[in-house]
Order: structure tokens, then sequence, then C-alpha cells
């Protein structure tokens, strides 16, 4: 009975291929699509899944609150003296690790006198229980001392071949930053891609105790360090919320006796600590300290929405595709009723024809996938693949996948045409296909409402990274190159800078904490603004960048009152401040008022020399904070401002007198233009997505549509021809043809827009600066695919129009 069943439905498929081009290909690009959505969220979804513990594993974060009792900071990270004491207070943590994550330089010098030296930025102090939290595995050197002795290491694969070769490492010794002699005491495997941190480096953590490097009061006293990553492994059953409730009386009871000898708020009043799941971090984290850029579940929910609609879209088209053929497979079921066939018979030799459809578009999406994972890989810089002979559990998925989306399409059109009268059939009173079309126009509404809110999601997309792009930032980013800034310069830093700016090519060069596009993580406490006789204390959040004297030239940032760091006034180093509209504003003064007040910030009390305008130092997702800049020895990054005209010129002059001053450093560098780019760069492959989507939907829909017309006028050719008997121009035709189209997708207007309007809605507000919505948008994706259907049904509704009535009505 099988056999026949697929034998009946092969001769269906070959009697009537259009349809079934139509309907294989739109499931085949459906599932294709489907098939490299799965992929990329099932790896999202497996971050730090490959531990045996992951269950048990937190990662331990910090937030800081406004006055107002906001969070202004939430960080991934803690200072050090939290690890210890976390351990011994709670006794539901099993063990507490410790890591910090440092850019160093790291060199090999080799036998030939060669030195191999390299920037690392996956360099991590770590304490050896990380071994007993993380499945770390050693591929050379006992587990058991690894990380326990100072200025000692350990290398992944990739890193120990990049120093030594094929030689063996362990025992080798490395240097770090030309001062300290590291020896490699073990190898890992490196840490999977599925992991939301990749150390490349692991070094002992007790050599932090050396006060050259840290030192070890700093590791017990330091509050305001928070740049310790902090793990946990707990003990179960666990409690989180219980666990949570305690840390501000532990808070409390450490940092208390500090602030109260100052007379300030205990620290459970503008700080607190929380657990977060290790699996959690990839998708659920966005914090303003991650150790790496973060995925988002938002994406996913994306993703994966957008793969359903797709596949729903191509199941609609042999849904309507199939009721539409009805009125030709009448007869073919009424003379199987006639002849005995059941109606269970019936539904499912029509189930096993669209099973059979969906099994050869699941045969083209696999042949097919090869390409689109290349793709795939590209676009999201992942290693995915796709191996279904070793995989089975995915081998069996996708068959049952391509079953039960064959069933989905064609069980309702199995019961609708099962379900017609052979004595009405065969007397030519049921089968038409018209007059009960309120499944097919729903569904073809359905279609084009998705396409439609793709359509204005990927407009909306572009017009944001467009606005991104063109806004006044406040502060120059073209022709503006950052380098890591090292304290080995310092001593000879005039010099570098004159042998630099006497070239035509390099306007000028400063040196800061951070350079704009970064995150504004540092601060030093309230600050404090004279009015009247006293110091009051501002309700104000001040964040703090290092700067030089240079800085604001390099950046082409304006005053708008006051003046910038003088070299001539000796003070201005120790006790000058400069601060953004925003902090002024913040402080209750005016621009000027502020220039003629004592200001205390931190442990300094000096004077606001001047004040910039406000810029937007952080990306256009945060709103611009007030600022203070001060000058400080301790500097971490280099902008160098190049002249327009020849950047290679500048470049190499810039790599010649890096190497003159820092011969042992690697001369790295960067646009901070291209550094802007990055900032966004989740947008621009949304918006890429979004166009792909869009694209694929519509072909979708309107091979489904082509489809439809195609049998919907060969139910009208005779109603045509009489039309154009009595009269009817060609033009007149074409628009009864086309006017049930055009109302369908109106309506389809009529329900995406709501849809769209909700969606970009709530993804600009992602933004703190956006574009506004545009009604023209809307009214342009409107007109598109009024446009793309019209185009797809013309070839049809023209060939109609145009046909010799005497053709059709020959017989009648």
């Amino acid at each position: 009975m099988l056999i026949n069943y697929i034998k009946v439905a092969l001769r269906s498929i070959f009697r009537n291929k259009l349809t079934a081009f139509i309907n294989i290909a739109g499931l085949a690009f459906a599932m294709l699509c489907a098939l490299m959505i799965y992929l990329f969220i099932q790896d999202e979804l497996h971050y730090d899944r490959h531990h045996s513990k992951a269950d048990r594993i937190y990662r331990m974060t910090r937030n800081f609150l406004s006055p107002d009792g906001s969070v202004n900071l939430h960080l991934g990270h803690l200072a050090p003296p939290f690890g210890p004491l976390l351990k011994n207070d709670f006794t539901d943590f099993e063990e507490v690790a410790r890591t910090l994550q440092a850019r160093v330089l790291v060199a090999h010098q080799e036998n030939a006198g060669e030195q191999k030296a390299f920037n690392e930025e996956n360099l991590f102090y770590a304490e050896p229980e990380l071994f007993k939290i993380f499945d770390i595995h050693v591929t050379e050197g006992n587990e058991d001392k690894l990380l326990h002795d100072p200025f000692t290491l350990m290398l992944s694969e990739k890193t120990a071949k990049k120093y030594f070769g094929d030689e063996p490492a362990v025992g080798k010794r490395l240097r770090l930053n030309n001062t300290y002699e590291l020896e490699v005491t073990g190898i890992y495997q490196d840490f999977p891609q599925q992991s939301h941190w990749h150390p490349e480096i692991l070094l002992s953590f007790s050599t932090l105790n050396d006060s050259t490097i840290y030192g070890r009061q700093r590791l017990e006293t330091n509050y305001g360090n928070n740049s310790f990553g902090t793990y946990v492994l707990v003990k179960e059953p666990f409690d989180q919320k219980k666990t949570e409730a305690q840390f501000p009386a532990f808070l409390d009871k450490h940092i208390g006796p500090i602030n109260n000898a100052n007379g300030r708020p205990l620290p459970s009043s503008y700080t607190n600590l929380y657990m977060q799941k290790v699996t959690d971090i990839h998708l659920h984290s966005q914090l303003d300290s991650e150790t790496e850029t973060n995925g988002n579940m938002i994406a996913i929910y994306m993703m994966g929405t957008i793969g359903l609609f797709i596949v729903l879209i191509a199941c609609f088209n042999f849904i309507n595709l199939s009721t539409a053929r009805a009125t030709k497979r009448a007869k073919e079921v009424g003379m199987r009723k006639v002849s005995g066939a059941l109606k269970q018979q019936l539904i499912t030799q029509y189930l096993s024809e669209s099973v059979l459809i969906a099994l050869f578009a699941l045969i083209i999406a696999l042949s097919l996938s090869w390409f689109a994972l290349q793709w795939l890989n590209t676009f999201t810089d992942k290693e995915l693949t796709l191996n279904l002979f070793s995989n089975w559990p995915l081998s069996v998925g996708l068959l049952g996948f391509a079953v039960a989306v064959g069933v989905l399409a064609g069980i309702y059109p199995a019961f609708i045409i099962s379900s017609f009268q052979p004595v009405l059939i065969l007397k030519g009173q049921q089968g038409s296909a018209r007059g009960k079309g309120g499944i097919r126009k729903t569904l073809v509404v359905l279609q084009f409402s998705i396409s439609i809110i793709l359509m204005i999601a990927t407009a909306i997309t572009f017009q944001q990274l467009n606005f991104l792009n063109q806004r006044e930032l406040g502060y120059a980013k073209d022709q503006v190159i950052t380098l890591p800034y090292y304290a080995d310069l310092a001593p000879a830093y005039d010099a570098f800078y004159n042998e630099l700016t006497n070239h035509s090519a390099i306007k000028n060069v400063s040196r800061s904490s951070r350079v704009p596009t970064g995150r504004l993580l540092d601060s030093q406490g309230a600050a404090q603004i004279q009015k009247g006789d006293s110091m009051t204390t501002a309700d104000v959040i001040i964040k703090n960048i290092r700067s030089d004297h240079e800085f604001f030239d390099a950046y082409e940032v304006p005053f708008v009152a006051g003046r910038n760091f003088s070299k001539d006034v000796k003070t201005d180093d120790s006790l000058g401040f400069i601060l953004n509209e925003a902090a002024v504003k913040m402080l209750g003064v005016t621009n000027e008022e502020v220039l003629t007040r004592d200001f205390q910030y931190g442990n300094v009390k000096g004077r606001v020399l001047g004040v910039v305008r406000d810029f937007h130092f952080e990306s256009l997702h945060e709103e611009i904070i007030p600022m203070i800049f001060q000058p400080s020895p301790f500097y971490n990054r280099l902008s160098v401002k190049i002249s327009g005209g020849d950047a290679q010129q500048a470049i190499a002059h810039l790599e010649a007198t890096w190497k003159e001053f820092l011969p042992h450093r690697p001369f790295e560098y960067s646009f901070l233009s291209q550094q802007y780019q990055q900032l966004y760069l989740s947008e621009q492959k949304q918006g890429q997505l979004f166009t792909l989507f869009s694209c694929l939907a519509i072909v979708i829909a309107c091979l489904g549509l082509f489809g439809l017309a195609t049998f919907n006028t060969l139910q009208r050719v005779k109603e045509i021809g009489i039309r154009k008997v009595l009269g009817a121009s060609t033009s007149h035709i074409l628009g009864i043809l086309s006017k049930e189209i055009i109302i369908l997708v109106l309506i389809a207007n009529l329900v995406a827009w709501p849809v769209a309007w909700y969606i970009v809605s709530e993804w600009l507000n992602g933004f703190a600066y956006h574009v506004n919505l545009n009604p023209g948008i809307f009214v342009l994706a409107t007109l598109g695919a009024l446009l793309i259907a019209l185009l797809t049904v013309s070839s049809q509704t023209i060939k109609a129009a145009l046909t010799n009535p005497s053709n059709t009505l020959r017989y009648e």
C-alpha cells in the first residue's frame, strides 16, 4: 500500500511540474534557512556547557548605585580581597578562584639570538583552584602542582606552537615585559569556541604578590580595583537568593570599618554583589565589564522567529497551491471514491504526496548546506559543522522536521480535497476553489505581512546605521591612530613627542587612560564643590579620564569656558580639573561659576580650569554622562592625529620612531574610525541579516503568489473571454485580475504596520540617540510590496487579458 501511495504521489508531482517546482523550491530555501539558524542557535545555547560542573559554577559580579538608588555601573569583575573572604565566610562555596586579565609583552629568546615577542591580550593571572572549577584539559605538566609557584605559567597548545614551534615547551622560559623570567610548567588544550573566555596564557596568581607587579598588601586591601574575575563552585543543594541576601552584611563587615572611619555610609548603601551562572554569561550578560563580547538572547529569539516565519511562508505556499488545484483534482477524487476509496485513504494519499515533496526539498536543502555553511561561518566568525553521519540525532531530527513540515503543509488540503462528494463532483457541482478562498486569502495576507515587517525592519536598521555614521560626535574621530602606551616610554616621552610632531604628516600626539569609543568605567568617588562657605557633596557620579595637555587639541574638542591644561602652570598637573558640560549641569552651577569655586574629586582639592563641550566618548547606545579630566603620570593609550594627505607616510614615520624608542615592543596600531565602526558591528550584521531574510521571504511568497495567480487565471479564462466579447478593454481586465492582489497586500500592510512599529521602536530604544520613526518608510514598504506583487502576477494577468476570446469560448 505504501509503495502504491509513493508511486501515485510521484506521478502527481511529475504531472504538475510548475506546482511541484514552486513547492519544492520554496520549502528547500525555507529548510536551508531553518537549518542554518538551528546550527547557529544550537551553538549559542551551548556556551560553557562543556564543563562537567557547569551547573554549579557561578561568576561573581558587583554593581554600584547612584545617590538616587539607580544602578550606574554593573561589573563582571570584583576587587581582589573578595575572593578569599567569600571562601572563608560562605560554607556553600566549595571552591573560589580569581583571575586577572593583563595586556603584557611576552618574549622568547631563541638559540640563534632572535627574539619572538608578542603583545598578549589573553594572559590571565589565575589561582590553581581554577582547575577544580573548570574542565581545563592539561596535556603536559603535573596538574596538582600547576600554577602554585610564582613566576610559572601554562600555555595553550596554540600559544605553545607560536613561541616554540614543534619543540617541547615545558621547562622553557619566557620573559614578561622584558623584566621577569617565567618558566613554562604545563600545556593545556585550547579552550573551545563555546566559552565566554579564551585564555592563551595562565600565569600563577601568586606572581602578583611581588610588589613591583601588584603587591600582597593591595591584593588584601584594595577594594577599588574591580578588575578580578571571581568564579565560585557551589555545593549542592544551593539557594542562590538566600546567599545573595547575605552579601550586604558581608560588605558592611569587611569594608565598613574603612568607610566608618571616614564618616562615610556603609558599603551596602552604594554597592552590592551578585552571582551569575557561568552558563548564562554568553547570552544573558551585557555588563559594563565583560571578558569578551557576549551574544544576545534577543538575537536568538529574533533568528528563531524569522526562521519559523520563513518556514510558515513556504508551508502557506503549499496550502494555497494545493487548495487552488482542488478543481483539477476533484474528478480524480470522485473516481477514487466511486471505486471504493475511503476518506482516510485519500487523506493518507495526499499527505504522502506533501511529505514526499518535503523530503525532496530536504535533499536539495542539504545539498546546498555546504555552501550556506561557508557563508554562515564567515558571517558569524564561528566554526560550525554539519556531519549527519556522526550526529545521528540531528539526522533523525531533520527527517522528522521534513515529515512534520510535509504534514503541516498538507493536512488542510488533504482534508479539503478528501471531503468532496463524488455525486456532486461528477455532476460538476463541487470542486470549485472559488467562493471559498478565505483561507487562501488569509495565508497570502500573512505571507506578505511577514515580508513587509522584514522590509520595514531592514529599512529602519540601515537608516539608524546611517545616522550613527553621520552624527556629529563632538570630536574628530577620523585620521586618528591609537596605540598602547607603555610606562617605559615615560622617561623619554618628550623626545618621542618631538620626534613625531616634527614630521609634517603628524599633527599632534596625546596620552590618556582611555580613548573615545571605549567604556567609561573609572570613578574616584563623589565630587565636592564650594557653595557658600562650605564644600557640598554633589549627588552625581563623575567618570574619570586621565589625559595630558594635548588630548583636547588632538581630538579637536572645543572649550565652552576656561582653558586647557598648561605646561607653564605647574599646579595644573596636580590640582587642575577639566569638566564636560554634563558634569557642570549636574553640579548645579553655570560654566562660568564652576571656574570660580573650590572643587574636590577623590582626594584632590583644586580648581576647575575649563569646561569642554559635551562629546560622545562612548557609543551612541549610551547617553553622554558627566566626565572629569586630570593629568597623571599613568596612561594606557596613545593617540596620534595625522594629516589627511598621506596616511602611509605618517604610519611609516610613526613605526620608525616607535622602533627607535621602544625597540622591544611590537608596533601595533589601529584607526579610531575603525574602532568606532566596531561599536556597531552587531547592528551592521543585523541589517545584513534582515536584508537576506527579507529577500528570501519575498522570493518564497512571490513563488506562491505566482502559482496562485496561474491557477486563478486558468479558472477565470471563460469569464475573461465573455467580458472581452461584451466589450471590456485589456486595461479593464488587468484591473479586475489585479484588484484582489492589491486588496490583499493592502490588508497585509494594515497587519504589518503596528507589529513593525512595535518591533523597531523596541530596537531603537536600545540607543540613547536614534532616528525618529518615519512614516515614509512604511509607505515605501507598502508601495514596494504592491509593486513586487503586481510584477509577480503580471505575466499571468497580461497573458490572460490578451488571450483571444474565441480560443477560450470555442466549445461553449
